[in-house]
């Protein structure tokens, strides 16, 4: 009996342990499910944001992409302006370089400017001084001038007339002639021979004064033609006034030395004429080539002072003449200026 009472409280005890072993269970049962949907919700949840992440990391291949892209083209451009840059560090050396040649020349050209000023100043200062000689030597060449004009339009009628004077005079001559003793009239005829030779010698130097003023005549003539015409007009203007002065002022001078020679034999009387017109001409002549030397003289210093005063001159001084304007008597004036 006691083995049946434990029996039966050992069935108990197992019957009691099996039922609390089966709420358990089923309580282990539901904590799995509960915790199996937990565990499927967050494997929803895991796959949602999983597939998030892809599509975000899809962008984000793409954004790497365009990047990478970006990042070629940003290296292409930095290549380009290297090279662009090398480039303007070229041409920036290259232009310092003719900057600092430039600056070179610029001040080569300064001091060029100041030796030309000081040029400028020197030449202006002489060709004041030379306006005043020519100023003064124009007079000179004027007066000149009217005396060869003077002594060309004696005539040698009118030098035959003022020395002869008409039949009275004749007469007066003669009778004065016949007073003169024999060694007056060798003494006459001696020197009317060494004024003869004089007058030869005159006449070899006048060919040769003619040679020179036909030569230098034609050299000047082909810078001046224009305005010898206008020198002819104003001669044409003077002469007319001074004609009668000249005439007369002629007259008397021969008079005179008519009154000075007066023992020259009555012979020697019809040749005065002719030796008086031979001793003008010869005269004329040496003023005529004094005359051509004058000009020429002043042509050459206004030439070179004009040629001078032209920026960029260079060659000879002697080469022809440009750009001139011939005033007065062949005297050259330059129409340059230089302009700094």
């Amino acid at each position: 009996m006691a083995n049946v009472i434990d029996l039966k409280k050992e069935l108990y005890n197992a019957l009691q342990d099996s039922s609390e072993i089966v709420s358990y269970n089923a309580k282990l049962r539901d904590k799995y499910e509960k915790q199996e949907k937990k565990i499927n919700r967050e494997r929803g949840q895991w796959d949602r944001d999983r597939k998030k992440w892809s599509k975000k990391l899809g962008g984000a291949n793409t954004e790497i992409q365009k990047l990478r892209t970006h990042d070629l083209e940003l290296i292409k451009e930095t290549r380009r302006l290297q090279i662009e840059n090398a480039r303007k560090d070229i041409s920036l050396a290259k232009s310092k370089a003719k900057h600092a040649t430039k600056l070179g020349e610029i001040k080569s050209l300064r001091n060029e400017m100041k030796l030309l000023k000081g040029k400028l100043d020197l030449s202006q200062k002489d060709s004041s001084k030379k306006g005043s000689e020519i100023d003064s030597l124009k007079s000179k060449i004027v007066e000149l001038a009217l005396k060869i004009s003077k002594l060309e339009r004696l005539k040698p009628e009118d030098i035959s007339g003022s020395i002869i004077g008409g039949d009275d005079e004749k007469n007066t001559l003669c009778e004065e002639q016949s007073s003169i003793t024999k060694p007056d009239d060798i003494s006459a005829v001696n020197e009317y021979s060494k004024n003869l030779k004089k007058i030869n010698s005159n006449m070899c130097l006048e060919s040769k004064i003619r040679g020179f003023a036909t030569d230098t005549s034609s050299a000047i003539l082909t810078y001046t033609n224009d305005e010898i015409t206008e020198l002819s007009k104003n001669n044409t203007k003077i002469s007319p006034k001074l004609e009668n002065n000249s005439r007369s002022s002629a007259k008397a001078h021969m008079s005179s030395l008519i009154e000075s020679n007066s023992q020259i034999p009555i012979g020697g009387i019809g040749a005065i004429p002719a030796v008086a017109s031979t001793l003008m001409s010869p005269l004329s002549y040496i003023l005529l080539a004094l005359l051509i030397i004058a000009i020429i003289w002043f042509v050459r210093c206004t030439w070179n002072i004009g040629r001078l005063k032209e920026p960029g001159f260079k060659g000879s001084p002697y080469s022809p003449l440009r750009n001139k304007k011939v005033i007065g008597y062949g005297i050259c004036r330059s129409d340059n200026r230089l302009s700094i």
